[in-house]
């Protein structure tokens, strides 16, 4: 199960999220889960940038003001509430990282606004 909770800036932070370092070690790593982003993960440019990671292709990606972004992507191994995921992966400018909904596929998103908690099951 994925737990997390809800700041007062209304973002959804999941506990425990980490992607796995070429030496495998586990780098933490702030994580929104994003429902209106539907790909897989969106890491921080200056930590994608530390990894050793394999990259997949150039693709392009709608942003929500309509604009489109041209990226490298990369696989990776992603660590979210201890379970593995191997994934896709693109940088971001910004320094939170975003799980797509992509990766909750045949899960259950609670979104609890009363106690300002998340749960993924």
């Amino acid at each position: 199960m994925i737990t997390g909770r809800i700041t007062e800036d209304l973002e959804p932070i999941l506990d425990d999220a980490f992607i796995r370092r070429h030496d495998e070690t586990l780098v933490p790593v702030r994580t929104i889960l994003d429902t209106g982003f539907n790909g897989w993960f969106c890491m921080p440019k200056e930590i994608l940038e530390q990894m050793v990671l394999k990259p997949a292709a150039r693709e392009v990606f709608q942003l929500a003001d309509g604009s489109n972004l041209e990226e490298q992507t990369y696989v990776g191994e992603v660590i979210v509430a201890n379970q593995p995921f191997l994934v896709l992966l693109m940088g971001t400018d910004a320094g939170t990282a975003l799980m797509g909904m992509r990766m909750l596929l045949e899960k259950e998103a609670l979104f609890n606004l009363k106690d300002m908690t998340i749960k993924v099951v």
